[in-house]
């Protein structure tokens, strides 16, 4: 397949890089909200964040289709398990509080892949970064709930700092997909 074989008109690209934009308000409410524990607006944060990884995951431009159904399969399956387990489970607190986790560890999967895609393409370290840094925040989260220290001073102050941490390294991600032009094609 050559690229004079694939429609993906400027619109798209510019919708995919819109989905990053959204995503980045998104995490920017969430991480705001966790910092001042404000619960009502963690979910806000969550789901402008995920609303923006949907939508660049479905604009995504790959050359293999396995790679976008692996990345949107994470994404819809991760927006579908929050949505059950927020809304229709009625199971203790912790058994809810982790599916939500899980949910998006599936959106962070996808997100990660869109990142990765863009690192290996185009070299933006922190897409690497982000990549790798996912799988450990969620483990990191599990963990503080099945050990019941979610609520400890010290874990809200150190999932502040990873959560403004990741908030930079996706701003800088931001800043250069935006800066880079419309339609280029992956270096690799």
């Amino acid at each position: 397949m050559s690229q004079e074989d694939v429609h993906y008109p400027k619109s798209y690209d510019i919708t995919y890089r819109i989905g990053y934009g959204v995503g980045f308000a998104g995490i920017l409410i969430f991480v705001a909200a966790y910092f001042f524990s404000s619960s009502d607006y963690i979910l806000l944060g969550l789901s402008i964040f995920e609303a923006g990884t949907l939508l660049s995951g479905i604009f995504l431009l790959v050359w293999k289709k396995e790679v976008k159904i692996f990345i949107l399969s994470c994404i819809v399956a991760g927006i579908l398990l929050g949505v059950v387990s927020f809304y229709f489970i009625n199971f203790n607190d912790l058994f809810k509080d982790i599916l939500i986790i899980i949910s998006i560890g599936f959106v962070l999967a996808g997100l990660g892949g869109l990142y990765g895609k863009e690192a290996h393409c185009f070299h933006f370290y922190e897409g690497w970064i982000l990549l790798w840094s996912f799988p450990i925040l969620i483990l990191l989260n599990i963990i503080t709930y099945v050990a019941n220290i979610q609520s400890s001073p010290i874990v809200h102050t150190i999932f502040s700092i990873l959560y403004l941490i990741i908030a930079v390294l996706a701003f800088s991600f931001l800043i250069k997909k935006i800066k880079q032009p419309l339609m280029q094609y992956c270096k690799n």
